[in-house]
């Protein structure tokens, strides 16, 4: 797919989590046959209100080794006007890149017919526990390694395949790739020269590099400076960033001594999730849906409270004031399926497919 064919109407992303299937790794860390689900089934409520679990609605507690599942969400995400989906890629060194079989079976089987691209989710991977007392323990379990240079050429043609898919999203004839923590790569400007050469060395016209970050005010200059094109900004730290830093040291030390999370309110939150940033040509907005994290870290924990449809629609709506006099009109969302985050898209059992008619009926509204 080319985004330049899309004219002057959004291009519109959602980042795809492909964890919800056994894969080995998992089975010796976690237990055999462990998937998300597991920790999605067993949230529990921190407090009266809290509507936890979050359980899914009509694709169920999914497999994603199932050729149908994988068609049901892309036919869900097509009919909703999300145009394509972000693959998180965990390529955590030269000998271990995990839960990529989703992704394999999509490339290898041409199905489905659904644009796609890729993610580099370039951090560690770490086991992570709660005990009776919600104590919250963690164990590093592989650490993200960058390699030489030669190692840097075998991750480019190990994903060379994928670039060359031709539901593979591009710009002209530019691959799109992101990266998710772009200043914790080594030497990015280095990468970036080495993956743009091979990329000319096969057929395209070098690569489209966007850097994701949760901080653009602190990282903005570090992320264009070190090369990549594009600034993905996610905002959904915004909130706590109006707040002085004393009165953030104050109550990051009042929630751990009583084991209380952070809550916001939905209606404060998406004040602050797009800015006027997101007018810039080479930055990039992110749709969120919803935010609860508890299911993954217990008490020790960022919420937030009443998301409902209806202030979902006036936040991407938000969104589009913000892009629609832009030639770059790209929007990510984050996430159609990260249910461990209580981040997503598809439909829930609370609201079914409320979210989704939401989104699509602001689309309609700007892009009739």
């Amino acid at each position: 797919m080319n985004i330049e064919n899309n004219g002057d109407k959004s291009t519109v992303i959602a980042l795809y989590l492909p964890q919800f299937h056994p894969f080995k790794e998992n089975d010796e860390w976690w237990g055999k046959g462990y998937t998300e689900w597991i920790s999605v089934a067993r949230a529990k409520k921190l407090f009266p209100g809290h509507e936890q679990p979050k359980l899914p609605g009509e694709l169920g507690f999914y497999d994603l080794r199932l050729p149908q599942t994988r068609e049901a969400q892309a036919d869900m995400a097509r009919e909703y006007g999300i145009d394509g989906f972000c693959y998180y890629y965990y390529r955590l060194n030269k000998n271990m890149t995990l839960m990529d079989l989703p992704l394999k079976e999509v490339h290898s089987s041409g199905k489905p017919d659904f644009p796609f691209m890729i993610c580099w989710a370039n951090h560690d991977w770490e086991a992570k526990a709660w005990n009776s007392y919600d104590k919250y323990q963690s164990k590093m379990l592989a650490k993200q390694e960058y390699g030489d240079d030669k190692d840097i050429e075998d991750y480019f043609y190990e994903l060379l395949p994928y670039f060359k898919d031709e539901r593979y999203m591009k710009e002209g004839n530019r691959p799109l790739f992101m990266v998710y923590r772009p200043l914790d790569v080594a030497n990015p400007r280095n990468f970036i020269s080495i993956w743009n050469r091979l990329a000319k060395e096969n057929g395209f016209a070098g690569i489209y590099f966007m850097g994701f970050t949760h901080e653009s005010q602190l990282q903005k200059d570090d992320i264009f400076a070190n090369g990549f094109e594009t600034m993905v900004s996610c905002r959904m730290h915004a909130l706590r960033h109006n707040h002085s830093q004393v009165k953030r040291y104050i109550g990051a030390a009042v929630r751990r001594i009583f084991r209380l999370p952070y809550v916001a309110q939905y209606k404060d939150v998406i004040k602050d999730l797009v800015s006027d940033e997101a007018k810039q040509e080479n930055i990039v907005p992110v749709i969120m849906p919803n935010w609860d994290h508890s299911p993954r870290t217990g008490r020790y924990t960022l919420l937030w409270t009443n998301c409902t449809p209806q202030l979902f629609k006036k936040h991407v709506q938000m969104v589009y004031d913000k892009i629609k006099d832009k030639k770059n009109k790209i929007v990510f969302v984050k996430s159609w399926n990260e249910w461990g985050e209580g981040n997503y898209l598809e439909p829930d059992r609370k609201w079914q497919r409320a979210f989704l008619e939401a989104f699509l009926s602001v689309r309609k509204e700007n892009e009739l």
